[in-house]
């Protein structure tokens, strides 16, 4: 089975501008990369706005089966279930995150520590 890796992070001033940012290693052992920033937003819907990016740039490549790996113990929590995401304005995010995950044939996502996700954070802060 190929299986793609994503690593997300997102940041910034909260509230304010903010960041998002991801790194896919492909299955066939390449990588890609995309930040995209936001004038308005906050810690939250910049790691929202990262994992959709990582996603969509997955998908771009074609990729089936994904591991997402982020920091980010909120996100985690939401889009595995296991926490209820009771903020208005990261309910669509949530929503798109899981229309994504839906259209891979396998996928995970996990939380890991800030330091095992140093290349997305690079990105998001450059």
């Amino acid at each position: 089975m190929k299986l793609a890796t994503i690593h997300f992070d997102g940041g910034g001033q909260s509230p304010g501008p903010v960041t998002a940012a991801c790194t896919v290693e492909l299955s066939d052992g390449s990588f890609d990369q995309a930040v995209k920033r936001f004038d308005q937003g906050t810690h939250n819907t910049a790691e929202w706005q990262a994992l959709i990016l990582g996603l969509r740039l997955a998908r771009k490549h074609g990729e089936r089966h994904v591991v997402v790996k982020g920091d980010s113990t909120l996100v985690v929590k939401q889009v595995n279930r296991e926490w209820k995401t009771k903020n208005p304005a990261l309910l669509p995010l949530r929503t798109q995150a899981e229309e994504l995950l839906a259209q891979f044939e396998s996928w995970s996502v996990e939380w890991i520590p800030r330091n095992e996700n140093r290349r997305a954070d690079e990105l998001g802060r450059a």
